[in-house]
Protein backbone atom coordinates (compact mmCIF):
# COMPACT_ATOMS: atom_id res chain seq x y z
CA UNK A 1 0.00 0.00 0.00
CA UNK A 2 1.22 3.51 -0.82
CA UNK A 3 1.82 5.78 2.20
CA UNK A 4 0.37 9.24 1.50
CA UNK A 5 0.35 10.46 5.12
CA UNK A 6 2.52 13.52 4.43
CA UNK A 7 1.13 14.21 0.96
CA UNK A 8 -0.76 17.45 0.29
CA UNK A 9 -3.48 15.25 -1.22
CA UNK A 10 -4.64 14.43 2.32
CA UNK A 11 -5.80 18.03 2.72
CA UNK A 12 -4.25 18.26 6.17
CA UNK A 13 -2.16 21.28 5.24
CA UNK A 14 -4.65 24.08 4.83
CA UNK A 15 -2.30 26.82 5.99
CA UNK A 16 -3.90 29.44 3.81
CA UNK A 17 -7.20 28.91 5.62
CA UNK A 18 -5.71 29.73 9.03
CA UNK A 19 -6.21 33.44 8.31
CA UNK A 20 -9.99 33.34 7.93
CA UNK A 21 -10.23 30.80 10.75
CA UNK A 22 -8.45 33.19 13.14
CA UNK A 23 -10.59 36.12 12.01
CA UNK A 24 -13.76 34.05 12.45
CA UNK A 25 -12.74 33.07 15.98
CA UNK A 26 -11.97 36.69 16.89
CA UNK A 27 -15.23 37.91 15.31
CA UNK A 28 -17.01 35.96 18.05
CA UNK A 29 -14.97 37.39 20.93
CA UNK A 30 -11.61 38.85 21.91
CA UNK A 31 -9.22 36.14 23.09
CA UNK A 32 -5.73 35.41 24.33
CA UNK A 33 -3.44 33.63 21.91
CA UNK A 34 -3.68 30.30 23.74
CA UNK A 35 -7.49 30.35 23.55
CA UNK A 36 -7.31 31.14 19.84
CA UNK A 37 -5.15 28.04 19.40
CA UNK A 38 -7.68 25.96 21.38
CA UNK A 39 -10.60 27.19 19.26
CA UNK A 40 -8.70 26.50 16.05
CA UNK A 41 -7.76 23.00 17.25
CA UNK A 42 -11.48 22.32 17.80
CA UNK A 43 -12.31 23.31 14.21
CA UNK A 44 -13.00 20.45 11.81
CA UNK A 45 -10.18 21.38 9.46
CA UNK A 46 -7.59 21.02 12.26
CA UNK A 47 -8.85 17.94 14.10
CA UNK A 48 -6.25 15.58 12.63
CA UNK A 49 -3.38 18.04 12.77
CA UNK A 50 -3.65 21.05 15.11
CA UNK A 51 -2.28 24.34 13.81
CA UNK A 52 1.34 25.17 14.53
CA UNK A 53 1.37 27.56 17.54
CA UNK A 54 4.42 29.47 16.29
CA UNK A 55 2.75 29.87 12.90
CA UNK A 56 -0.48 31.14 14.46
CA UNK A 57 1.38 33.71 16.56
CA UNK A 58 3.31 34.79 13.47
CA UNK A 59 0.04 35.24 11.58
CA UNK A 60 -1.45 37.20 14.50
CA UNK A 61 1.57 39.53 14.48
CA UNK A 62 1.19 40.06 10.72
CA UNK A 63 -2.54 40.64 11.12
CA UNK A 64 -1.80 43.22 13.80
CA UNK A 65 0.67 44.99 11.49
CA UNK A 66 -1.95 44.96 8.71
CA UNK A 67 -4.57 46.46 11.04
CA UNK A 68 -6.84 43.39 10.98
CA UNK A 69 -6.52 42.80 14.73
CA UNK A 70 -5.39 44.79 17.71
CA UNK A 71 -3.47 43.44 20.61
CA UNK A 72 -3.36 44.70 24.18
CA UNK A 73 -1.89 43.32 27.37
CA UNK A 74 -4.50 41.87 29.70
CA UNK A 75 -3.34 42.74 33.19
CA UNK A 76 -6.72 42.12 34.85
CA UNK A 77 -6.61 38.31 34.87
CA UNK A 78 -4.93 36.39 37.62
CA UNK A 79 -1.57 35.04 36.60
CA UNK A 80 0.89 36.47 34.12
CA UNK A 81 -0.07 39.23 31.68
CA UNK A 82 -1.37 37.91 28.37
CA UNK A 83 -1.85 39.45 24.98
CA UNK A 84 -5.56 39.86 24.17
CA UNK A 85 -6.44 39.93 20.46
CA UNK A 86 -9.49 41.78 19.08
CA UNK A 87 -10.70 41.95 15.48
CA UNK A 88 -10.87 45.45 13.98
CA UNK A 89 -13.41 46.86 11.50
CA UNK A 90 -10.80 46.25 8.78
CA UNK A 91 -10.55 42.65 10.02
CA UNK A 92 -14.33 42.25 9.78
CA UNK A 93 -14.24 43.65 6.22
CA UNK A 94 -11.43 41.20 5.44
CA UNK A 95 -13.53 38.35 6.88
CA UNK A 96 -16.42 39.34 4.58
CA UNK A 97 -14.03 39.16 1.63
CA UNK A 98 -12.78 35.79 2.86
CA UNK A 99 -16.38 34.54 2.91
CA UNK A 100 -16.80 35.48 -0.75
CA UNK A 101 -13.45 33.87 -1.56
CA UNK A 102 -14.35 30.66 0.29
CA UNK A 103 -17.72 30.44 -1.48
CA UNK A 104 -15.89 30.77 -4.80
CA UNK A 105 -13.33 28.16 -3.67
CA UNK A 106 -16.16 25.79 -2.82
CA UNK A 107 -17.68 26.23 -6.29
CA UNK A 108 -14.30 25.57 -7.87
CA UNK A 109 -13.69 22.57 -5.62
CA UNK A 110 -17.13 21.15 -6.50
CA UNK A 111 -16.23 21.38 -10.19
CA UNK A 112 -12.83 19.82 -9.53
CA UNK A 113 -14.45 16.97 -7.55
CA UNK A 114 -16.71 16.17 -10.51
CA UNK A 115 -13.75 16.29 -12.90
CA UNK A 116 -11.66 14.00 -10.67
CA UNK A 117 -14.57 11.56 -10.25
CA UNK A 118 -15.11 11.47 -14.00
CA UNK A 119 -11.39 10.99 -14.63
CA UNK A 120 -11.19 8.14 -12.13
CA UNK A 121 -14.26 6.52 -13.68
CA UNK A 122 -12.59 6.69 -17.09
CA UNK A 123 -9.33 5.38 -15.60
CA UNK A 124 -11.16 2.49 -13.95
CA UNK A 125 -12.89 1.56 -17.23
CA UNK A 126 -9.57 1.71 -19.10
CA UNK A 127 -7.84 -0.38 -16.43
CA UNK A 128 -10.64 -2.97 -16.42
CA UNK A 129 -10.60 -3.07 -20.22
CA UNK A 130 -6.85 -3.70 -20.24
CA UNK A 131 -7.17 -6.40 -17.58
CA UNK A 132 -9.98 -8.14 -19.43
CA UNK A 133 -8.00 -8.12 -22.68
CA UNK A 134 -4.88 -9.49 -21.01
CA UNK A 135 -6.85 -12.20 -19.20
CA UNK A 136 -9.01 -13.24 -22.19
CA UNK A 137 -7.70 -16.33 -23.93
CA UNK A 138 -6.77 -15.82 -27.58
CA UNK A 139 -9.00 -17.65 -30.00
Amino acid sequence: MIDLAGCPCTGKNLARLVHPAILAVLAQESLHGYLILERLADAAMFRDQPPDPAGVYRILKTMEQEGLVTCAWDLQSSGPARRQYTITSKGVACLHTWLETLVNYRKSVDILVKTVQSSLDIQKKLFNSIQIKSISPDK
